[in-house]
């Protein structure tokens, strides 16, 4: 399996999808919705009544009403001038109180994709690799508020997930294909704080840490025929993440915020790996990812003006990858982050948008990627099911 994807890299083909697909356990989501990927992990210290955040359950207590959100996202990348789009749903939850001190959240996200196609030319003939399926988050999240300057959450996982990937060999004399597909579950708890230290600065922390490593459980067979073999193989790299973030309320609808957060892999996590095998020389690295960014809250939500009903925010990212190949280059992700809300003028709902612009690389066995990330989403509360009573 390791001399197949050594292979792979080596004699790759690109067909508009990125090679980071392809490596470890694929694409893991920083964030999946647009007020967080336009805030970055500063979002972590926030709490808003209006527009409610699943990042840090320790806000969930500021919910005063039900809340329902569902969002969407599309990301465009661009590999020696070979552009590519992939449009998946990416959150859904609700949030609702319980009692004056408790908020409570149900909700899923999707946190990984493994979706890639390769092909390369061989001496033998040629070789294609196709992958599909990814890991949703599935959550339960408590937030409690200890006192007007601090609150505290508690958020229990459960992934689940699926992998299909089939390898094919061909030439003028056969063709043969290999299967392996299996389901993927695991749990893990996350815990959250919120302090509003003073009038100006609030700051928030959440920490991530797996406790039932996820595990794929599945086949690995030959097209056509009845063998298989029967594979278990836990996702023993899979990391504990750390958020941190701090906003400066500068004024009643102007915050500035930073965010830092780091997920720890274990060194030697892929060691006895098949189904997620590294090339030779690979290895996982910690993430730490930075934002800076400013947050313009509306300045009326029920005004009769849009303009007024309008809140943006804007920012800048950078952060590695949490794999490194064999010369120790660090792969890095800068990008400009960016976003918009508009509430309703009945205050029923609010209507998010967010786009992420930047580049990846800093290894030359990969290609360099131009990428954007569009989001849409939309939040809508309980006062939409209440009789308007008239007179």
């Amino acid at each position: 399996m390791r001399k197949l994807i050594l292979l792979l890299f080596l004699a790759i083909s690109l067909m508009g999808q990125s090679a980071y697909y392809r490596l470890g356990y694929g694409d893991i989501y920083p964030t999946t919705d647009p007020l967080g990927s336009s805030l970055g992990h500063g979002v972590v210290a926030l709490v808003d009544s209006a527009l409610v955040t699943t990042h840090n359950p320790a806000a969930l207590s500021s919910s005063k009403r039900v809340h329902f959100g569902v969002s969407m996202g599309s990301e465009f990348r661009s590999i020696d001038n070979v552009a590519s789009n992939n449009t998946r749903l990416e959150q859904i939850f609700v949030a609702l109180p319980v009692g004056k001190r408790f908020g409570m959240s149900l909700g899923a996200h999707a946190i990984a994709d493994f979706a890639s196609a390769y092909a390369s030319s061989l001496d033998l003939g040629s070789f294609s690799e196709q992958s599909s399926g990814g890991i949703w988050d599935f959550h339960l999240g408590l937030g409690y508020s200890l006192s007007p300057s601090m609150k505290l959450g508690l958020k229990l996982h459960q992934y689940q997930g699926q992998l299909r990937r089939e390898f094919t060999l061909q030439n003028d004399d056969f063709q043969e294909m290999y299967v392996i597909k299996g389901d993927i579950s695991g749990k893990s708890i996350e815990g959250g704080i919120i302090s509003n230290v003073s009038e100006k600065v609030s700051l928030g922390l959440t920490l991530n840490i797996p406790y039932e490593t996820p595990t794929l459980s599945g086949r690995d067979s030959l097209s056509g025929s009845s063998d298989f073999a029967e594979l278990d193989e836990e996702m023993e790299a899979w990391p504990s993440t750390i958020k941190f973030g701090v906003i400066y309320h500068h004024s009643e609808t102007i915050n500035f915020m930073a965010g830092v957060a780091q997920q720890l892999f274990t060194e030697s996590g892929f060691a006895d790996a098949r189904v997620f095998a590294l090339p030779a020389g690979w290895e996982t690295v910690p993430v730490a990812s930075f934002q800076l960014a400013m947050h313009k809250l509306p300045a009326d939500r029920t005004s009769r003006y849009w303009t007024n009903r309008t809140g943006w925010q804007a920012g800048v990212s950078i952060k590695n990858y949490y794999l490194s190949p064999a010369n120790d280059n660090m792969i890095y992700e800068y990008s400009l982050i960016s976003g918009a809300n508009l509430d309703l003028r009945n205050g029923r709902s609010i209507f998010e948008i967010s786009g992420e612009f930047g580049t990846r690389g800093g290894d030359e066995s990969l290609p360099d990627e131009l990428f954007g990330r569009m989001k849409f989403g939309i939040q809508i509360n309980d006062t939409w099911f209440r009789k308007v009573k008239r007179r």
